[in-house]
């Protein structure tokens, strides 16, 4: 459909397998290898010559493609002018593999599997219905008797198995055995002036309910300042579906092809459509169910307000109300985010149909919270929540997960957005020149702090970015968790307890970016 649409406009669409993979001979040493990204100039030196070509090359893609899109900026090649990346890869490690620090071993697993059978030419896992659909792999044209084929499939023996290699490291800076790199040395992050210095123009696409890839359009929003154009949408990986609780359907309604073809007429062809004119950011308020748009991220209006954890469970925006002391809480590993969670949408095997969060009040039940009273006003959170947590653990190391909810008065909860950290990473660090939101950790292996068992010790990181509306009548929830048993690995030796103070010096807080106004509308 992608195709077709793109060729029907005048456009010729190229498709590559990558080395290691289809038809492609080679193999692969790492997922987005700097051989891998060489290989994009060859390809581009190639369109580039053929009759049908004007030399004018824009890249695009879903998730791995969506990142191969943007890392082909890398070699800067006068003939790429510009790039839309969706749902792709800013942060290697960040983003995908250890968000929060916290190893996403079963995506991860699925992952692996998933490209290994590609690799292999072996559509079993994708049922009966895929092997009578797809041919696989077939051999480049002029290949008699099938032995650039053969040893395509041969050499792909030799590729780089990703979950067997995250289960080797746990740092940002670590790499797997026999290997010189880190994960570090294959993200997009990691290239940022060859990306900047490029020449091209970004156009980034991406969902509130995608994994942590949000953080990957916005940070490369950040830090590319060739990135003109924004779009996050209600959407889960891909896009692929509406995942907006408020909604009422999981269609996809927004014309995303209709926009990348905008972009690439005003870009290549100077055709004057509007696009000059457009505000750089476009991004959706769920509840609100509302387009807006922005020259800067977090909007301008945006104030950041907090509130403080008290022993009797409940938030309050007031230190004299807080109710002070401690929280206990008996950790709970059967916790989950679900099988329908934005962790799940990422690749096909994983997903188990539309990311739904419609009522999560079932897994919600076990974790620790705290809550607000009922908002008078309709209240709209509209950035980066960031939570200071001080607690105590029974262990060296831990876990953590932090959800934000939105609770109606039938009970019904909603979850807004979310986030995890892993206690060894919490010294916090300078970004240097890199734009980044809340406390900034390494996850470097020197940095690593194991906790004190039952030393309260401080926590701040910042929660998955959202634009979300919270009814009037509704009140706020922030839950806390040791576990997401279906998506995250745990720790060697994770602790059976948190304690939360909400003492004078180490009280707990959430900071939310709030849209005026600000006094959240407590009854």
């Amino acid at each position: 459909e992608e195709i077709e649409y793109f060729t029907s406009h005048g456009y010729a669409c190229v498709i590559v397998d990558v080395r290691g993979s289809g038809a492609s001979t080679g193999s692969r040493t790492m997922e987005f290898s700097p051989e891998e990204v060489k290989d994009g100039a060859e390809i581009v030196d190639w369109i580039v010559q053929q009759p049908w070509s004007d030399k004018q090359v824009a890249s695009t893609g879903v998730s791995y493609f969506g990142t191969t899109a943007e890392l082909l900026l890398v070699n800067q090649h006068p003939n790429v002018k510009l790039s839309i990346p969706r749902s792709n890869i800013f942060d290697l490690y960040n983003h995908i593999l250890f968000p929060g620090g916290v190893r996403q071993g079963p995506f991860v697993d699925v992952w692996g599997y998933t490209t290994r059978s590609l690799d292999e030419n072996n559509l079993a896992p994708f049922g009966k219905q895929a092997k009578n659909l797809i041919k696989g792999a077939q051999p480049v044209k002029g290949d008699k008797g099938r032995k650039i084929y053969k040893r395509a499939m041969e050499e792909h023996e030799a590729n780089f198995d990703v979950f067997d290699g995250i289960q080797q490291i746990d740092y940002r800076d670590e790499s797997v055995e026999g290997m010189v790199r880190s994960s570090n040395d294959y993200s997009i992050h990691n290239n940022l002036d060859k990306i900047v210095n490029s020449g091209a123009d970004i156009f980034r696409i991406g969902g509130w309910y995608d994994g942590a890839l949000k953080k990957s359009v916005i940070e490369g929003f950040w830090n590319t300042p060739n990135t003109d154009r924004v779009i996050l949408g209600p959407w889960d990986h891909g896009p692929a579906n509406n995942a907006s609780p408020y909604s009422g359907h999981t269609d996809l309604t927004f014309d995303v092809f209709g926009e990348m073809l905008k972009y690439l007429d005003f870009h290549l062809k100077n055709v004057p459509n509007g696009m000059d004119a457009d505000k750089r950011f476009h991004y959706f308020t769920v509840g609100e169910e509302k387009w807006k748009s922005t020259d800067v991220w977090p909007p301008a209006n945006v104030v950041n307000t907090d509130l403080y954890f008290s022993t009797d469970h409940t938030l309050s925006n007031n230190t004299q109300l807080v109710k002070t002391g401690s929280v206990e809480y008996d950790i709970d590993y059967t916790c989950t985010t679900g099988e329908n969670s934005r962790w799940n949408s990422m690749t096909g095997l994983y997903k188990n149909g539309p990311t739904n969060y419609n009522n999560w009040s079932k897994q919600s039940d076990k974790l620790l919270s705290f809550t607000t009273e009922p908002f008078t006003h309709p209240v709209e959170i509209t950035g980066h929540p960031i939570v200071e947590l001080y607690l105590s653990a029974d262990a060296k190391d831990a876990t953590v997960f932090v959800f934000l909810e939105d609770v109606g008065p039938d009970s019904t909860v909603r979850l807004i957005t979310e986030g995890q950290f892993r206690a060894i990473h919490r010294k916090e660090a300078d970004p240097g020149d890199y734009k980044y939101s809340g406390p900034y950790h390494t996850f470097n292996e020197e940095d690593a702090m194991p906790l004190e068992p039952g030393e309260v010790t401080k926590l701040g990181f910042d929660l998955l970015p959202i634009s979300y509306q919270i009814p009037a009548g509704h009140y706020l929830r922030v839950s806390i968790s040791g576990a997401d048993c279906e998506h995250f690995d745990l720790v060697k030796d994770p602790p059976t307890k948190f304690n939360l103070s909400a003492e004078a010096g180490t009280m707990s807080k959430i900071t939310l970016p709030v849209v005026p106004p600000t006094d959240l509308g407590m009854q």
